[in-house]
């Protein structure tokens, strides 16, 4: 097999680009071989070879990004933060997590200096940052991916409830994300609510009955469904694809009838077409 495979990665400097997509399909049909031997040609001297070798080793990091969240999503025990910064990675692929985790340290190294022990102390805390919420209308992937929220300090309303959450965990101050009177919310044990839309206001004694309350899960799947609506309306082809095949997945659906036309797939969408 490892002969058959370095004969193939050959081939992939091929002129005739039908042969090149075959040569890669056949490869990702074999990625766990694959993966160490593309690694000893990816410093080729040939600048053609080398650029078809990190093709094919940003669809298998796709691939992976595409599995690992769906596998992430099925844990018991999911912290939302590596929900967060996997929703982030299927839109920004060529993002690291080292680099997301380094922005999620740098805003609790200022979190530490407030000390967000309640909830006053958080709204205070998300208040002096500049925290704020994006007009409902304005759907933006990067409303929904960690990184551009932490840097610019503007997002959609529940992506904002879900990094206060986790900075409130982190002082032991125990929240959980609600939607009450069509506004996402954090409320605490003795029911007063945080409301990012209104300049993170307290609201004091809600009636939890009326509160519908949201896990991780549900958060991310909504940071995920919004990212896929986004791609369609933007006819981001590429995205519609990783992103759909995501969720389909989650809700254990055939891609096929899943993605909206003219999207459905006949083949998995990260595969050259033969």
């Amino acid at each position: 097999m490892k002969q058959k495979i370095i004969s193939l990665i050959k081939l992939l400097d091929d002129d005739n680009p039908v042969v090149v997509q075959s040569v890669m399909a056949e490869l990702l049909r074999h990625e766990q071989e694959v993966i160490p031997l593309l690694a000893e040609h990816q410093e080729s001297d040939n600048s053609r070879l080398r650029m078809r070798i990190h093709q094919l080793q940003s669809i298998m990091t796709t691939r992976r990004r595409r599995s690992s969240f769906g596998n992430l999503l099925r844990k018991k025990h999911l912290k939302l933060i590596d929900g967060l910064i996997a929703v982030h990675l299927q839109w920004y692929d060529n993002d690291s997590e080292r680099s997301l985790f380094k922005l999620w340290r740098e805003i609790l190294k200022t979190a530490k200096r407030y000390k967000p022990e309640t909830i006053e102390q958080l709204s205070y805390f998300m208040r002096k940052c500049g925290f704020s919420v994006i007009a409902e209308d304005e759907i933006q992937a990067d409303h929904y991916c960690l990184g551009p929220v932490l840097e610019d300090q503007e997002g959609a309303d529940f992506i904002l409830c879900a990094i206060a959450l986790e900075i409130a965990a982190v002082w032991g101050l125990e929240l959980r994300i609600v939607r009450v009177v069509g506004n996402f919310a954090l409320v605490d044990t003795d029911g007063q609510a945080l409301v990012p839309k209104n300049n993170w206001q307290l609201m004091s004694r809600i009636t939890i009955q009326n509160c519908d309350f949201w896990d991780n899960v549900k958060i991310l799947k909504l940071a995920s469904s919004m990212l896929f609506l986004h791609a369609v309306s933007s006819d981001s082809f590429r995205y519609v694809h990783t992103i759909g095949h995501s969720l389909s997945s989650l809700i254990d659906e055939d891609a096929s009838d899943f993605f909206p036309y003219p999207y459905a797939p006949t083949s998995d969408p990260d595969e050259p077409e033969e």
